[in-house]
């Protein structure tokens, strides 16, 4: 350190002021207003954890667009059911809801529309042969395989709907 440095500086605060201002420490390292460093078991240490892992958690999973997913595909099974009367054409409707809804957004949330899709899917099955589903003993398989074919149109609609909006907004 210079000497003109050092006699410009207001000298009134201790020490550890100076050290603090010339190194930043890293967080592990702070310490509290007595000095003192934070013990693991504190909710400072433990907090840091548990909001890296919700901030991981909320990129993996979002519950927001998922409810906003499932709803659109619950709108589009029912639209689609309802325009075209034939068993299984809420797959499209589907396939419609996550294509708009992967062109309006710009990031990537396959879990959350497939889990939608096969939901959506599932239960419309399950409300479209309701008899047949109860009274056959096939409601659970039914209802799986109705989920699965679900969740892959689904994923494939915010995958083509992303697609287009990607080529789109792309510059040439």
């Amino acid at each position: 350190m210079s000497r003109d440095r050092t006699r410009t500086r207001d000298r009134s605060g201790d020490g550890d002021d100076e050290f603090h201002a010339e190194f930043e420490l890293a967080p592990e390292f702070e310490t509290d207003a007595d000095g003192q460093r934070p013990r693991a078991g504190t909710e400072k240490a433990s907090g840091g954890l548990r909001a890296r892992a919700a901030e991981r958690a909320g990129t993996l999973f979002a519950p927001r667009i998922f409810l906003a997913a499932l709803l659109l595909t619950a709108g589009g099974v029912f639209a689609a059911g309802t325009v075209i009367p034939l068993p299984g054409a809420g797959l499209l409707g589907i396939f419609a809801a996550t294509f708009l809804f992967g062109l309006v957004t710009s990031e990537r949330r396959y879990a959350e529309t497939a889990l939608a899709g096969g939901l959506a899917a599932a239960v419309s099955t399950l409300l479209d042969f309701a008899v047949v589903a109860f009274l056959g003993g096939v409601g659970i398989s039914l209802a799986a395989l109705a989920g699965g074919i679900g969740a892959i149109v689904a994923a494939a609609g915010m995958y083509f709907g992303r697609d287009l909006r990607d080529g789109l907004t792309r510059e040439l």
